[in-house]
């Protein structure tokens, strides 16, 4: 065919490239990605100065992930026709999934300048909204063109996490709850299962997961993501069930035990978690992680040689990192050693002026040492540099209500605004409700107490105080055998930790080698 063109005269080299053109949109649209590059190829080859196939070839590449190929011909087909606006929409839904955020907002809010009713520009300005924390300016967007955001489990996740993160908890789980009905590939359910765990809605995460177990071509990835979102939702025995099954399919990995150690922990096997921590560090020597969390596990066990050694091999294998000298900063807080303790957390928070704990433990320590105004900068500097880490404003709460400011109403309602702050941020913190509710049992709302209390041991059973105060709750509202009960579960707690305390036990092999 090409060799009569030619022989005929005229611009046969052209229409030759045309019909390679046609050709590559025929077999896009029958979905054959790898025919459709052949012919857009050849069709460029012979005309390199066609927008038309130039952009299309970018469109062909970027759905088969081809993202930094593909921004080339985007590119050139856009200096050869500046007024493309599909084109250049294209181009900033492939700079948004390689990250370029501000590049991609510049090209859609030109798209949107000359195209303001854009639905595919507003959805993909909407994601980048998102992915930039800008979530009031997302939700606006992406709630006005609701049929496009179905069309994809990404947008579906963006929506849903711009719908949490104003507040809206309710309408975001709405929206999750449409996800395991999407019929996407299994890359997009995965990611909007990780999406979904973030929220906290760990019911559909899991549904989600378990429906890629026989499709989903990373075995190890997902064995790990499911039992990690198992763990999250307070299922350990599910986890491990999990973690075990993806470890005797022949996946295993440093991650794989240490999750694995976590759930062994649970259920105070702290032998078994040594063991399986072990195995992560043996799997990965150089993973600064597994020192630390084996530091905690011994931490929490009271065992303080031990714990020191971790966190002394944590500095070692991330001497840059501030997540050592934070555990360093923890023992020595135990030890009682304030002043020790005071100088690790300053300088984890210098390595690392995001670690929210850090921040937390300088705080702490310097409240401690009767530094309590040098506390109280400590945390609102951090609130104003971290404005959604909800320890901090924890923290701060706990803070004012632990000093002068017990009884003293206006600082009582900051500190009742802080906490709630905290509670929107991370609903699963058990700390705020149990704050919640002992000042509303100060106020006499006994209904509002209860609701806190109870929430706070859900989240967290194995907290003393927690049992103890909804106990106080319970007899306020005459169920004497319910506060009993809790008040029996108290002294368990506190008779377990105390017996924690007197266990000399050593630390992990692995880690003092």
């Amino acid at each position: 065919m090409t060799a009569s063109v030619c022989l005929s005269g005229g611009p046969g080299p052209v229409s030759t490239a045309q019909e390679h053109v046609e050709q590559g949109r025929q077999l896009l649209g029958r979905g054959d990605l790898p025919g459709a590059e052949g012919e857009l190829r050849k069709a460029v080859e012979l005309s390199p100065e066609d927008a038309e196939s130039l952009g299309l070839l970018g469109v062909v590449l970027g759905t088969q992930q081809k993202l930094q190929e593909a921004d080339v011909y985007l590119e050139k087909a856009l200096r050869l026709d500046p007024a493309d606006s599909a084109t250049r929409r294209n181009l900033a839904w492939n700079q948004f999934e390689l990250g370029q955020l501000a590049q991609a907002k510049a090209n859609l809010a030109q798209v949107l300048k000359e195209k303001p009713h854009d639905a595919a520009a507003i959805l993909v300005m909407g994601m980048v909204e998102e992915e930039l924390q800008q979530y009031a300016g997302a939700l606006k967007l992406l709630a006005s063109v609701p049929e496009q955001v179905r069309q994809r489990p990404e947008s579906l996740a963006a929506l849903a996490r711009a719908y949490y993160y104003t507040g809206q908890q309710q309408k975001s789980h709405q929206v999750l709850k449409e996800l395991p009905l999407h019929p996407a590939g299994a890359e997009s359910v995965f990611v909007a299962a990780l999406v979904a765990a973030e929220l906290g809605d760990f019911g559909i995460a899991e549904i989600l997961l378990q429906s890629l177990w026989t499709s989903y071509p990373d075995q190890e990835k997902l064995g790990y993501a499911l039992a990690r979102v198992q763990y999250r939702a307070g299922k350990p025995s599910e986890s491990m069930t999990t973690l075990r099954r993806t470890i005797d399919t022949g996946h295993a990995s440093s991650e794989i035990y240490n999750l694995l150690s976590w759930c062994l922990f649970k259920r105070d096997d702290g032998k078994g978690a040594v063991a399986a921590m072990d195995r992560a560090i043996a799997l990965d020597p150089t993973d600064e992680s597994n020192y630390l969390d084996v530091g905690m596990m011994l931490l929490k066990n009271h065992r303080l040689d031990g714990a020191l050694a971790a966190a002394e091999k944590a500095i070692e294998v991330a001497p840059g990192s501030s997540g050592g000298r934070r555990l360093r900063a923890q023992i020595e807080f135990q030890l009682r050693h304030v002043n020790d303790a005071e100088k690790f957390y300053a300088r984890a928070v210098e390595l690392n002026p995001s670690d929210a704990d850090a921040i937390v433990g300088l705080a702490t320590a310097q409240l401690d040492m009767g530094k309590s105004a040098e506390a109280e900068k400590t945390l609102k500097t951090a609130i104003q540099r971290l404005p959604r880490a909800a320890v901090i404003y924890q923290a701060y709460a706990t803070m004012l209500l632990w000093g002068e400011g017990r009884g003293n109403t206006e600082v009582e309602g900051q500190a009742f605004q802080l906490l709630r702050r905290a509670e929107a941020l991370d609903p699963s913190l058990s700390e705020p409700h149990y704050h919640l509710g002992k000042l509303a049992l100060r106020e006499g709302n006994l209904r509002e107490a209860l609701r806190e209390l109870e929430l706070a041991v859900k989240l967290d059973p194995n907290g003393s105080k927690n049992h103890y105060g909804l106990g106080q709750v319970y007899r306020k509202l005459g169920r004497t055998a319910d506060a009993e009960r809790e008040v029996h579960v108290f002294q368990a707690l506190r008779e377990k930790d105390a017996a924690a305390y007197s266990d000399a036990a050593g630390a992990s092999p692995a880690v003092t080698k």
